[in-house]
């Protein structure tokens, strides 16, 4: 089977899903003095035919074995989202799973190096049905540039009123954009981000983002993503409707592209929670 193939086998097999758990961990994500905080991305495909013993022992074995681990402070689990339309990029559908787990080190070299020497020793635990096979899949660390940034007006996560029996809590997203600035326009890309989070921030739905710089990892093989990382969280009744504000805003000026992004190696694309966030607390007390 074609990796192509594979991507939308887990698309069509998945179950459907209400993506309803909160997104992260609470507050700015700043790290503690003296250190750093980083994000390590795991995008991942299961071996054909074996999704549900993958995602079985991704969720209830591996997620803990490794935020034990001193510096691993966090992970959540979130399924790709490939039916929106238009999509961003053409770029960034090669896997259908991403690991997002939260880093807290004063160099990203020394947690690594811990959950390698778990996995080698069999603290952590590998998994029959993840495809190790090199190349199939992808990874980055990042380091945060700054705190999570939340919406101007102060508004929250919506959940209905408790005298209301009808309404859903609205379903919830990240939006994943991965960017390269344009040669020698690294200030200027940079300038432009940052000015461009309180528009997006003031568009319904649109709740939260921080934004993320590939980490310094000497001697370790580079990352093929995209050197800068805006990690959006979003709500809405569907990602379409989420997109489509978004998509709007960019039509209408509300919203301004980055003149100095490359969008030829850009990859922006949606994905939803399929496990709650856990903290290291989860597994101490």
């Amino acid at each position: 089977m074609s990796l192509l193939m594979t991507i939308v086998a887990v698309a069509l097999i998945a179950p459907a899903a209400q993506a309803q758990w909160s997104i992260g961990a609470p507050g700015k994500r700043e790290a503690p003095a003296g250190k750093h905080r980083y994000i390590y991305l795991v995008f991942a495909n299961p071996i054909p035919g074996k999704e549900a013993e993958f995602n079985d022992w991704y969720t209830n074995t591996h997620m803990g074995d490794l935020v034990q681990l001193p510096g691993w402070m966090g992970a959540q689990r979130f399924r790709i989202v490939t039916t929106v339309q238009p999509r961003p990029t053409i770029a960034g559908y090669g896997h259908g799973y991403l690991m997002i787990w939260d880093l807290e080190e004063t160099e990203a070299n020394a947690a690594l190096a811990r959950s390698e020497a778990a996995i080698a020793g069999g603290k952590s635990r590998r998994g029959a049905a993840f495809n190790y096979t090199p190349g199939a899949g992808a990874r980055g660390t990042y380091e945060a540039m700054g705190p999570r940034i939340t919406r101007p007006d102060g508004k929250g996560p919506t959940l209905p009123d408790p005298s209301d029996n009808r309404t859903p809590r609205p379903n919830r997203y990240i939006l994943m954009e991965f960017a390269n600035p344009l040669p020698g326009k690294d200030s200027e890309f940079d300038k432009a981000a940052n000015q461009g989070i309180p528009g997006v921030l003031a568009l319904p739905g649109w709740m939260a983002v921080q934004r993320f710089r590939m980490a310094d990892t000497p001697g370790r093989a580079p990352s093929d993503k995209p050197k800068y990382l805006s990690l959006w969280e979003a709500e809405g009744t569907s990602v379409q409707a989420i997109h489509d504000t978004w998509m709007q805003a960019l039509k209408s000026g509300a919203v301004k592209k980055n003149a100095a992004a490359d969008e030829s190696t850009a990859e922006i694309v949606y994905w939803e929670p399929i496990t709650p966030h856990i903290s290291k607390e989860d597994f101490v007390r």
